[in-house]
């Protein structure tokens, strides 16, 4: 019996090899680490994407530019990945159920909403969760701020 692994690209994935390879012991999963820093950018507005509809009457068709612009403006980037652990690179949800909570109360998204319904929306969920217990803990930088407010003249 080979004790060998083979790296399996999923170009070249077959069911049959695979059968064969996992009984022989010989499969493993390779997790390499996030190195696109595009990740959390689209992971941001799939996220967001489903408070789109909590959004004010003002805001309702540019919130999906505002957004964009968001997670393309340099100061929001250390905030909205994570820098450690497995979720490294990956889109910080602490960070954006605080920017959400933020734009309520800068008329983007709906105040007769409460924040806890939007947090349960955009995590799906029926319960909240530690994303949204810490989201005031979250402190944006200065520039940050400035640059948030900036946005919302120029969308």
């Amino acid at each position: 019996m080979n004790t060998s692994f083979r790296r399996l690209l999923p170009t070249e994935f077959d069911a049959a090899l695979l059968k064969k390879l996992t009984s022989e012991g010989r499969v493993y999963v390779d997790c390499p680490r996030v190195t696109d820093r595009d990740v959390y950018k689209r992971e941001a507005l799939e996220y967001v994407r489903s408070i789109e509809d909590f959004a004010t009457d003002l805001w309702r068709k540019d919130i999906g530019r505002l957004w964009a612009r968001i997670v393309e403006t340099p100061c929001f980037e250390p905030c909205l990945s994570m820098k450690k652990g497995p979720q490294a690179g990956h889109l910080n949800r602490y960070a954006v159920t605080n920017l959400v909570c933020r734009l309520q109360n800068l008329g983007v998204y709906r105040r007769d909403v409460p924040m806890l319904t939007l947090h349960l929306t955009l995590e799906h969920s029926t319960r909240r969760n530690k994303y949204y217990c810490s989201c005031g803990n979250y402190c944006l930088s200065i520039e940050a701020r400035n640059s948030l407010r900036e946005l919302l003249r120029r969308v």
